[in-house]
C-alpha cells in the first residue's frame, strides 16, 4: 500500500469534518425538533419515510456529479444541499417545508461519503486508495463522534433544538466553504507516485 498525501487533501479532509459534524446533527434530532414544532404524528413518520425513501433514489442522482469532478466539485454542492435542508427544517413549521427538508436532506446525504471515495480514486493510484480511504474515515468519525454532542449541549443550554440544527447548518457552510479550495492533483503527481 502506498501513503496518503494528507496536505494535498487537507481542504476535502476538513470539509468531510464538518460534514460528519452537521449531517448527524440533523440525523439525531429532526425527529425531536419536528415533533417539538407540533406535527403529529403521522407527519412526523411521513417525514421519515421521505427522507428514507430519498436515500434510495440518491445514487442514480448524483453519479454523473460525482464521475464529472475530480477536485472538491461534489463535495461543495452536495455539502450546500445539505445545508439548504437543514435551514430550511429551523426556519420553517410548515409541513411542506419540513418535507422539502426531509426529501432533499435523504436524497444527498449518502452521496457525499460516495463523493470522497471518488475523490480518492480519481486522483491517486490503486496503491493508495487503502489509505486515502481510511485517511477520509478517520475525519468523518471524529466529526460524527462530537456532533450530536455538540448539538445536544448547545440545544440544552442555549435555545433549544433550532438553535442546535442552526449549529448544523453553519458546519456544513463550513465543509461548503473548506471543499471550495480542494484542487485535482496533477498527472504528473500520480504517475510519480505509481512508479
Amino acid at each position: 500500500a502506498a501513503p496518503f498525501p494528507w496536505r494535498a487533501f487537507a481542504p476535502a479532509l476538513i470539509s468531510y469534518a464538518f460534514f460528519g459534524l452537521g449531517y448527524i446533527g440533523y440525523m439525531t434530532f429532526a425527529i425531536a425538533l419536528v415533533r417539538s414544532q407540533g406535527h403529529s404524528e403521522w407527519e412526523t413518520s411521513g417525514f421519515y419515510a421521505m427522507l428514507g425513501c430519498m436515500v434510495m433514489v440518491a445514487p442514480h442522482l448524483w453519479a454523473g456529479l460525482l464521475d464529472r469532478h475530480r477536485g472538491g466539485g461534489a463535495l461543495l454542492r452536495l455539502n450546500f444541499l445539505l445545508m439548504s435542508a437543514t435551514g430550511l427544517l429551523v426556519f420553517t413549521r410548515n409541513f411542506y417545508g419540513v418535507m422539502l427538508s426531509g426529501m432533499l436532506f435523504g436524497s444527498v446525504f449518502v452521496s457525499v461519503v460516495a463523493a470522497t471515495t471518488a475523490l480518492v480514486r480519481h486522483n491517486l493510484p490503486s496503491a493508495s486508495w487503502p489509505a486515502g480511504i481510511s485517511a477520509f474515515t478517520f475525519v468523518f468519525a471524529v466529526g460524527q463522534i462530537l456532533g450530536p454532542s455538540l448539538v445536544g449541549w448547545i440545544a440544552d443550554r442555549h435555545g433549544g433544538l433550532v438553535n442546535g440544527l442552526a449549529f448544523s447548518a453553519v458546519c456544513l457552510a463550513f465543509a461548503v466553504g473548506s471543499a471550495y479550495f480542494q484542487r485535482p492533483l496533477t498527472e504528473g503527481f500520480i504517475q510519480k507516485k505509481e512508479s
